[in-house]
């Protein structure tokens, strides 16, 4: 890459905390109006999460829950709760009653930010259900992306290169998603043009998308994906998120995607979720790894690029790579009944043994990773400013929009959750999951590869949760919502971690908690981190957290320059 590209590149570019999240759609549709008492749809189901810069969701800002919309075949599209379609697979044809502007507080947000307001749902039928992915044919890239460079309406270009976004495409996101999925993604721009100024806005996004394949003659399908660089100038217009994508079912399965930053990591969360993934986050729970009072943090897993995809497009989690069917056979050891010992090679080496699986008695998945500065990961030595550990992580999979949780191996009360981003289980200190039945224990860590040890106890031997002595809510630090749980025990202090397995952030100061049997109480679905999260690294060097939405307001934070 030219070092006066690198250049230019980084005084664009802040962290880029993706998450949108769409599921596109096609099917006859009526045209339904706010004003109309009654009015009858049909088409596909479509789903997006809006995305959000990194300055704003420092601030804490962010949408609960994505937007929800029924589009026709000829772009037209009205949107309705999401809550109100819970359970129907995004991709199904749909019919739907709608009445006038809904009510719903998240709704009431998405409006404010200038999307469409949302209609009341009086009546939903399933017309058919979403259809399986098909196939890419045989060819020299397997996903074809066409690239448009796109100034909605009330915006104007805001200088960003064709061939700079192109290259990105080309260089950064092909090598990652090749070299994630051994092979079995290849990424190509296979058509490019440049700036162009549409009628439409993002306050329809699929109006914006559609106006767009016309003008460029794009034609939907297996691993095609049009993707809009939408301009940054200005960047309050109404209904721009900082990125938005299509949810797809499989890597085949094509889809629409936008981004206001020419970032490698940024592009390539987006096309994860064309492939079928959602946010890899934290799950947080009050002096407990999995257990009491909960939460459960958006994007929060700053190693994966399905979370907080700042500067560095790190590995993805083993939860996410078994889910989108790319991670190895002989990379997995999938732990039996009793003991099970593994020795786990780094996740980010490409050989040898690097997940766990572990499955509880209610069919959750556990995964056991090993992550340090070997390839991907590299970073974790040179460019670690979040003070991120080395060392064995346990996520847990899960469902959209969070399809990969890392819960924290060391972890805090409620009161020091916003600053605490180290999570590697500790060396020797046994941490229990899924309601007591799983017992895992790090033996011990070397540069080369770790040890961990696995106990399952029968789910009816397994100690049930204690009830709380009387009703004691707590409130979730910058959520204003409140959760019950029991108070958790804490063991003596932890032993010192071995110089080998020494994590690049500080070890807490308090001990470890003992291992508890209580089954997890989460405070919501998902619940974006406080307004008071900050970063140790924001006091040390002025780097940027996960931040709200882009139209919060002009940029305030220093500019990440790439390594």
């Amino acid at each position: 890459m030219h070092a006066s590209r690198v250049l230019s590149r980084s005084l664009s570019r802040t962290l880029a905390l993706t998450g949108a999240v769409v599921a596109l759609c096609a099917g006859p549709v009526a045209v339904a109006h706010a004003e109309d008492a009654a009015t009858t749809v049909v088409g596909e189901l479509v789903r997006a999460w809006p995305e959000t810069s990194p300055e704003g969701q420092h601030a804490g800002e962010s949408h609960e829950q994505p937007l929800t919309f029924v589009e026709g075949a000829d772009g037209t599209s009205v949107r309705v709760p999401t809550a109100a379609v819970e359970g129907i697979d995004v991709g199904s044809t749909v019919e739907v009653t709608v009445g006038g502007t809904a009510t719903d507080s998240a709704d009431d947000q998405a409006a404010a930010d200038g999307y469409e307001p949302a209609l009341e749902v009086l009546d939903t039928q399933v017309v058919r259900a979403a259809r399986p992915g098909t196939t890419v044919p045989a060819g020299s890239v397997t996903n074809q992306v066409t690239v448009a460079m796109v100034a909605p309406l009330g915006g104007v270009p805001d200088g960003t290169g064709l061939a700079d976004v192109v290259d990105t495409v080309n260089d950064d996101v092909a090598a990652f998603w090749s070299e994630q999925t051994g092979g079995a993604v290849t990424v190509g721009v296979t058509a490019a043009h440049d700036w162009m100024t549409t009628a439409a806005g993002c306050a329809d996004p699929t109006a914006l998308w559609d106006e767009v394949a016309a003008r460029v003659g794009f034609v939907p399908g297996p691993g095609r994906h049009l993707l809009l660089y939408v301009s940054s100038r200005p960047r309050d217009l109404p209904g721009c998120s900082y990125a938005l994508g299509q949810v797809g079912t499989g890597i085949a399965s094509g889809g629409r995607l936008y981004v206001r930053d020419d970032l490698a990591s940024l592009i390539a969360h987006e096309l994860g979720h064309n492939f079928g993934l959602g946010h890899s986050s934290g799950l947080q729970c009050d002096g407990t790894v999995e257990g009491g009072t909960c939460r459960t943090a958006a994007y929060r897993d700053f190693y994966d690029v399905m979370g907080v995809s700042w500067d560095r497009a790190g590995t993805l989690t083993a939860a996410q790579a078994d889910r989108l069917g790319v991670l190895p056979a002989a990379a997995t050891q999938t732990a039996g009944t009793g003991t099970t010992t593994a020795t786990l090679a780094p996740v980010s080496g490409g050989t040898g043994t690097r997940a766990l699986r572990v499955t509880g008695a209610a069919g959750t998945d556990y995964w056991l990773e090993y992550r340090t500065a070997v390839g991907r990961d590299a970073w974790l030595a040179s460019d670690n400013r979040y003070r991120l550990d080395s060392g064995v992580l346990l996520h847990r999979a899960g469902d959209l929009p969070d399809t990969s949780l890392l819960l924290d191996g060391s972890p805090s009360a409620a009161g020091a959750w916003e600053a605490d981003l180290q999570t590697a289980l500790r060396p020797g200190v046994p941490v229990t999951v899924a309601g007591g039945e799983l017992t895992v224990t790090v033996d011990a860590v070397t540069p080369a590869g770790a040890t961990v040890t696995v106990v399952r106890t029968s789910p009816a031997a397994a100690v049930p949760a204690p009830a709380p002595a009387a009703p004691a809510p707590a409130v979730l630090p910058g959520t204003g919502r409140t959760a019950a749980g029991p108070a958790p025990a804490v063991a003596p202090a932890a032993p010192s971690v071995p110089a080998a397995a020494a994590p690049v952030g500080p070890v807490p100061a308090a001990g470890d908690p003992a291992p508890m049997a209580a089954a997890p109480v989460e405070a919501a679905a998902t619940e974006p981190a406080g307004s008071s999260w900050t970063t140790p690294a924001l006091a040390a060097g002025g780097v940027v957290g996960l931040g709200g939405t882009v139209l919060a307001g002009k940029r305030v934070l220093p500019l990440l320059r790439r390594g």
